[in-house]
């Protein structure tokens, strides 16, 4: 478990404990954390000690993202910062700056207050002060303290100064942000925070391209005007940080024991091939290199030999999600797979209930698998870039936006990004590509608002066709359905859609329903289980029966928009919706009646036969 440390002269003060997963999810560089004692920012990648941290290897993530590896965030390690800055476990900055005593309600940077072991006190009060609750951010990504100097005396027009003393309090009139009031003791001007997180409400006050994720000193900032509107937001606001994820299986032959050994060395390999032409003494130097790999006769030099020899690295530019998406999916097409020497992928096909009748093709058990979650940027204010037909309202919001694919985690271009290892299992099913074809084509009127509803939202799905919407609303409803039999939780299983993109010759039409942890507990053994044909035909029957019925129905079924961007049809909380955790698309793309038919056409659903 990571620990937040803050710098202090040489020596890291440790504030709190995060786990790994939060650092990649949640709190990474750049998010805001509160703490019992203090709110800090997570520092950029630049200050952590990437020589203590275990590296991973994804070969297909590491395409797709541009780098050469990544990096687990570091835990429990009493070194303190070094000289260059870094500490072993995940530095943070004190953030916000400001803050206000509870007893006087003084407001005010706290370098104006005391401060006693790395506490900030009111030196009149002797009372613990408390971080502002409120934050400024703009559309890129930059984020700096409140500016109530400014909120306070803009409606006057007096002049002010940073010496003009600020005063909170808390009235009891309501409990909304009328009732906190900023009050100035030098000149007299008083107002509240009403409508101080409106859109509009700080314009006027400039963004100063702040970051103080990356350090404070002024040459690590932009220190530029930037053109976005400047949002006033409170600390905990779950818009304030979105983090950008991308994950990948590791996947045949990667996860072969060959192919993980070679990564775990592939700098210095490479640094070996720049500079070696000669067979002889490559092979001299991987022997040396890799002498402890080569001691378990698990495989001989020429074996890395040839695979390095052989390798095609594609590059960066042109390797896509889709490229991903299509590698995993025509593995799991291939069929049962159980090598003793790959380390992190196992698959078992099972029987075909004749209860099926033909519309899935193939259950298989994933009985082991590996999943490299990384982190490679943030998003403030709105999740996703807009779209060139966003609405005029929405383009409102990206005022000023300079286009970029989001906030970067370091100020420096490294050639890492912050990553876990989940290992686990799961149940993939792919389905009849001929009988799917034929429904999708008597669905495509039916789900053409849908389509240009996406079209017009911030949601982004490359891939959307009736199509995607089954398969999608399938994975809901068995996720769902597992949870009562195999043991684990909703927010634990996630899944995985394999829907064919336009214009590709992969033809892709599978769902994986798996669990993915840290720890060997993501891999207990219950979706395994439930592979098999004995556990998943009751399981899919039950399923059905419950997704034919809604207790909103028939609000639910005959719903034609609902959701955020009314991006779904007959789909709520009470029936298909799951944790955030485990969707991939924030619950949007959803609809029952393409898995068991509607109320008033119950022909529609693709299941709809199986139905009795």
């Amino acid at each position: 478990m990571p620990r937040l440390g803050t710098k202090g002269s040489n020596k890291k003060t440790v504030v709190g404990e995060l786990r790994r997963t939060q650092v990649i999810t949640t709190y990474g560089p750049g998010a805001i954390v509160d703490l019992p004692d203090i709110s800090v920012i997570m520092a950029a990648t630049d200050y952590w000690n990437s020589r203590n941290s275990r590296v991973l290897h994804e070969a297909n993530l590491q395409k797709l993202l541009g780098v050469n590896c990544f990096r687990e965030p570091c835990a429990h390690s009493n070194e303190g910062f070094n000289e260059s800055g870094t500490t072993p476990d995940t530095p943070a900055f004190r953030f916000p700056d400001w803050c206000f005593c509870p007893k006087c309600g003084k407001l005010a940077h706290y370098k104006d207050f005391g401060k006693s072991r790395g506490r900030i006190i009111c030196e009149d009060c002797k009372c613990k002060t408390v971080p502002s609750r409120f934050v400024a951010a703009c559309i890129n990504g930059h984020l700096e303290d409140f500016p109530y100097n400014w909120w306070v005396h803009q409606p006057t027009k007096m002049p002010y100064d940073k010496n003009h003393r600020l005063k909170i309090k808390f009235t009891s009139e309501s409990g909304g942000l009328d009732s906190i009031i900023i009050e100035c003791e030098t000149c007299g001007a008083k107002r509240s925070m009403e409508g101080a997180l409106n859109r509009d409400a700080l314009k006027g006050h400039k963004c100063r391209g702040l970051r103080p994720w990356v350090g404070k000193r002024k040459e690590k900032n932009d220190q530029k005007d930037c053109d976005a509107l400047l949002r006033g937001i409170q600390r905990g606001a779950s818009n304030l940080y979105f983090p950008i994820t991308s994950s990948a299986l590791t996947i045949p032959p990667w996860s072969k024991r060959i192919y993980q050994d070679i990564e775990k060395h592939r700098e210095q390999i490479d640094v070996l091939i720049n500079q070696n032409n000669d067979i002889n003494m490559l092979r001299l130097l991987i022997q040396a290199l890799m002498n402890k790999e080569l001691a378990d006769n698990f495989y001989s030099v020429d074996d890395v030999i040839k695979i390095i020899q052989n390798e095609n690295r594609t590059a960066h530019s042109t390797y896509t999600k889709q490229n991903l998406l299509e590698d995993e999916y025509k593995v799991f097409m291939r069929g049962n797979y159980e090598n003793p020497d790959d380390m992190h992928f196992k698959l078992k096909k099972t029987n075909i209930d004749s209860f099926f009748g033909g519309l899935i093709d193939n259950i298989f058990a994933v009985k082991r698998l590996r999943e490299i979650l990384a982190v490679k940027g943030f998003r403030r204010i709105k999740p996703e870039v807009p779209e060139t037909n966003a609405s005029e309202d929405e383009q409102r919001d990206f005022i000023g936006y300079r286009q970029n694919d989001c906030t970067p985690l370091s100020d420096e271009k490294l050639d890492w990004l912050p990553a876990v290892e989940l290992l686990g299992e799961g149940i993939f099913i792919s389905f009849n590509e001929e009988r799917l074809e034929a429904w999708e084509k008597s669905q495509e009127k039916y789900y053409a608002n849908l389509k240009k509803r996406l079209a017009e939202s911030i949601i982004v799905c490359d891939n959307f066709s009736p199509r995607y919407v089954l398969l999608h609303t399938l994975s809901h409803l068995l996720i769902r359905q597992l949870t009562m039999e195999c043991g684990y939780s909703g927010a634990s299983i996630k899944e995985r859609i394999y829907s064919t993109y336009p214009e590709s010759n992969c033809k892709m039409a599978g769902i994986l329903l798996y669990t993915a942890s840290s720890d060997t507990d993501g891999s207990l053994g219950g979706l395994v289980r439930n592979a098999e044909p004995d556990n998943i035909t009751p399981i899919f029957k039950k399923m059905l029966q419950e997704a034919s019925w809604c207790s909103s129905d028939p609000v639910c079924m005959d719903s034609k928009g609902q959701g955020f961007d009314s991006l779904n049809y007959a789909a709520c909380h009470a029936c298909a919706l799951l944790p955030e955790t485990s969707c991939e698309m924030r619950n949007c793309l959803l609809d029952r009646g393409a898995v068991v038919g509607s109320i008033h056409d119950r022909g529609r659903g693709y299941f709809s036969s199986l139905l009795k």
